[in-house]
């Protein structure tokens, strides 16, 4: 059984033109969470400070490959 959990950032997603682009073409964007408050990462991007818990990509990178092949075989 999948899960999905849709987390709301604290702070807005602005200046940022993907909102834009999916006005045009079908699509998607995803918060992938890469903060580790006890290591001091917060995560938040476009600000000075960024750095990411690096462990978070590959997560990102499973839950997207399964996400993406979840939706080709519900189109198959």
């Amino acid at each position: 059984m999948n899960a999905v959990t849709v987390v709301h950032p604290a702070y807005p997603f602005n200046g940022d033109d993907f909102g834009l682009f999916l006005d045009q073409v079908p699509g998607a964007m995803v918060h992938l969470g890469v903060a580790e408050p006890a290591a001091g990462v917060h995560g938040v991007p476009h600000s000075p400070d960024f750095a990411a818990d690096e462990r978070a990509i590959g997560i990102g990178v499973r839950a997207t490959a399964g996400f993406l092949s979840n939706r080709l075989d519900a189109l198959a």
